[in-house]
């Protein structure tokens, strides 16, 4: 099995979209059901959003996303499939019982707080970002990619550190791959 992370960028047609929004979040459900869809979410503006995904390969998942009411409606700007590459082993996946279906299917972990938070494993959010800080992404350049401030990815990478009891960049990739 490979894993793919798909973008989906939606048009301008908002009251088309919220029509078949329900459709598509049920599809999407059965596919976390199925073990397909692993996690994702939307951006914070609603834009569009992420799916991480597992299929045997990459035609397989094009014909998955091809189904989706969104796609079939064409109502998206843009969508792009690529072939995601997990970042050791030292990385946290959740559980069938963790990864219940929420918001299209995204696992939501806790957030504990102050030293309860050493020790602890990455949500995969920060799973996502502690991936582009080792491949040398800056706090700026994260933040445009999800769309969210530079305090949000600061906070992010604060959390990563104290649960990975580092407190540099520099020892982020030996940690994760302890």
């Amino acid at each position: 099995m490979a894993r793919f992370v798909v973008e989906m960028v939606f048009g301008s047609e908002h009251e088309r979209l919220a029509g078949v929004r329900p459709a598509h979040r049920r599809y999407w459900e059965g596919l976390a059901e199925r073990g397909v869809l692993v996690g994702g979410g939307l951006y914070a503006d609603e834009s569009g959003g992420l799916l991480l995904c597992e299929a045997s390969d990459d035609v397989a998942l094009r014909r998955l996303v091809a189904a989706d009411p969104f796609v079939r409606g064409k109502l998206l700007r843009s969508i792009r499939i690529r072939e995601w590459f997990e970042l050791g082993r030292g990385l946290h996946r959740p559980s069938a019982k963790e990864a219940e279906p929420r918001q299209l299917g995204m696992a939501m972990a806790s957030r504990p707080s102050g030293s309860s938070l050493r020790g602890r494993q990455l949500t995969a959010h920060e799973q996502r970002i502690a991936t582009l800080i080792v491949d040398g992404r800056t706090n700026r350049e994260i933040a445009n990619q999800f769309r969210v401030s530079v305090r949000a990815v600061e906070l992010h990478i604060t959390s990563i550190y104290r649960k990975l009891g580092i407190n540099r960049r520099a020892q982020l990739a030996g940690a994760l791959a302890a």
